[in-house]
């Protein structure tokens, strides 16, 4: 829903206004590079990829060998699919080609053929094929674990267009990798393979292996933008600490010439994993460059194989060089984002980055927040109709002198007309939000593209908004073959639609309104947690008896931390709900130091143990009359046995 968008943003932009808001877990995405875990079980439809846990045919085992559907693999691992003549199926990842053919059991791998037990077969619609010899090929490894009785694979998603994650060796006539936006360039790490990159390339990493528990050589560069002023040697090694790990103690600490270029030089032990690092960092204009390699040991001799390496290092990069592999993710100031669980493609400024707690496609820099949503189209619904009911919902839950601007404007997108709506709203000490909503529509879909900023940077963030709309491209093709019936949770909902919650450990019942979200939502348990468009609902039992926890919730309002912070008591008295006595307390938080002002309302019920204490939590912004209304209503629901 939009305002769990507006919330993402507050806490990504101004983590002092941290409004919480938990969205269930969503399909499987991850760049390319990126470490790929992967767990079955034979027999059970259930598999995780990077433990999000989607639906498939249940694997099986036969013959000795596990059969899993094709689909798994293809989207853990990012491996592109060939189908030709209807019964061959081609498998590309990185350098390596898997050929399997319906009804044979031979397996080509880069040409050479394997023998399997089993040949792919199709099971109630889906291609099933022999796991370990597809994941093997892959550089996969494939381990049981004893506790959960899963089959665990280990690897890393294909890198696109055979950038990186592919052997050194491949890149024919290329002696060095470098990054040409960033500036810096060395030989091959030999032998390794890139297994990890940055959005932004910031960071890369090669490694002996994907598993990251395994890793016994690594190689690592990392760029930092540390502004103008030159940073003492003493600053250099502060900043190379930082890269510590806790068990990590530095053995060897000094400042060394190569090549004319002086660099900080430290080499470190961890005891844990038993390996040496050594460090090399040097800075030029802005920009600190930190190249790391580390080797399992028994000393830190065994570090002087990648002397070559390290000593190749320059902050620079030779355009005219042709031996020079150049792994940029940076192009005319624009990294391409590619989401392909959501067919989605948008160029971003290079100061962007993924937002990986985002369930759906979700970008940030400093200032800026941008996020892709879909979802079924209602019959007979218009854009119209659509950015109506967005603005009224909106100003449904924003007081009025919290809102304002509103502006739209129908806009062009590579995908079709679409509308822009457009507001600003602030959630107090006149700091003001933009937020534009573009939404479209295609078929049996619905779109939305929403962009927020800093009305502060309305400048440069308006022009970056209307950059990036204009390269977005949605694979709408996509959506119609691989999405089913994607329900929009806020905007055709009915807010007056009610479900009964019953406590049969507590004996309590409330009615709560359906569209609210229950991030702890077992009323069985000793804390129920719902959050709604206004605030948040927590039910929880105390050991104090209800007076009691009257008296301490004045006690604290009282305080001077409470004080500091604007707390008032607002009532304070015994009412009457369904024929059963609470405590009334109303708590205002005017200036909270890590949250932004809201009420608290607590009813706090007499019980045998203690009391019940139900608390509604308001924000000032969404003090609305209709949204009061919902939240006093379903406080007047509460029934005890």
């Amino acid at each position: 829903m939009k305002l769990n968008v507006i919330r993402r943003m507050i806490m990504l932009l101004l983590p002092a206004l941290l409004v919480l808001s938990l969205l269930p877990a969503a399909a499987f995405a991850a760049d390319a590079g990126t470490q790929v875990e992967v767990r079955l079980k034979a027999g059970s439809k259930t598999v995780k990829i990077n433990g999000a846990s989607s639906t498939v045919e249940a694997p099986f085992v036969s013959s000795g060998t596990t059969m899993v559907p094709l689909k798994v693999i293809t989207n853990a691992f990012g491996a592109e699919l060939k189908l030709e003549n209807g019964n061959v199926i081609t498998l590309i990842y990185n350098d390596r080609k898997v050929v399997l053919t319906f009804g044979s059991k031979t397996v080509k791998v880069n040409g050479a053929a394997k023998a399997v037990a089993v040949a792919p077969v199709v099971v109630k619609g889906s291609t099933m094929v022999p796991l370990r010899v597809i994941v093997e090929a892959f550089g996969a490894k494939i381990s049981a674990d004893s506790a959960t009785k899963e089959t665990v694979i280990i690897g890393v998603r294909a890198q696109s267009s055979g950038t990186g994650g592919t052997s050194i060796d491949s890149d024919y006539g290329k002696t060095k990798i470098g990054d040409s936006y960033y500036g810096w360039s060395l030989n091959y790490p030999a032998g390794l393979v890139q297994v990890l990159q940055s959005d932004n390339g910031d960071y890369v990493k090669w490694a002996d292996t994907a598993d990251s528990s395994k890793v016994a050589a690594q190689v690592n560069v990392i760029t930092e933008h540390v502004g103008d002023d030159t940073l003492t040697s003493e600053e250099q090694r502060d900043l190379l600490n930082s890269y510590y790990d806790e068990d990590e103690i530095t053995v060897d600490k000094r400042t060394i010439t190569v090549n004319g270029l002086v660099f900080e030089k430290q080499i470190t032990y961890t005891k844990e994993t038993k390996m040496y690092y050594e460090y090399r960092g040097i800075q030029k204009d802005d920009i600190y460059f930190i190249v790391i390699v580390g080797l399992k040991g028994t000393d830190k001799s065994v570090l002087n194989s990648y002397a070559g390496l390290l000593n190749s290092f320059t902050p620079s990069f030779n355009q005219a060089d042709k031996s020079i592999k150049n792994i940029t993710k940076v192009k005319d100031g624009f990294i391409t984002f590619k989401d392909a669980d959501y067919g989605f493609t948008v160029k971003l400024p290079s100061d962007w980055y993924s937002d990986r707690d985002s369930t759906t496609p979700t970008y940030v820099n400093e200032t800026d927040v941008f996020s892709f949503n879909l979802s079924s189209l209602t019959a007979g619904d218009t854009l119209e109709n659509w950015a109506f009911r967005r603005e009224a919902r909106v100003r449904e839950d924003f007081i009025s002198s919290n809102v304002r601007n509103f502006v739209t404007t129908p806009i062009e997108l590579k995908d079709g007309k679409a509308i822009s709506l457009s507001y600003e709203y602030t959630f107090g000490n006149n700091v003001w939000f933009t937020f534009n909503e573009v939404l479209l529509i295609s078929g049996n879909y619905r779109y939305s593209l929403d962009y927020g900023y800093l009305s502060s940077t309305s400048a440069k963030s308006s022009a970056a908004f209307k950059q990036v709309i204009a390269t977005v491209d949605i694979d709408t093709a996509f959506i119609e073959k691989n999405f089913g019936l994607v329900e929009d949770e806020s905007d055709l909902v009915d807010r007056s639609k009610r479900v009964t919650k019953r406590s049969a450990t507590y004996g309590y019942s409330i009615d709560i309104p359906a569209y609210w979200y229950g991030v702890q939502n077992n009323f069985n348990k000793d804390e129920v947690y719902y959050n709604y468009s206004a605030g948040d609902m927590v039910i929880f039992e105390s050991e104090f008896d209800a007076s009691s926890y009257a008296s301490g919730l004045a006690q604290y309002a009282n305080s001077s931390d409470s004080i500091a912070q604007g707390v008032t008591i607002k009532e304070s008295s015994t009412v009457t709900i369904n024929g059963k006595t609470a405590q009334k307390v109303v708590l205002h938080a005017a200036k909270p130091e890590r949250d932004i002002p809201h009420t608290l309302t607590y009813y706090i019920f007499n019980t045998d143990n203690g009391s019940m204490v139900f608390i509604f939590a308001v924000y000032d912004v969404h003090a609305t009359e209709s949204n009061l209304k919902i939240v006093n209503e379903t406080a007047q629901t509460i029934r005890f046995n």
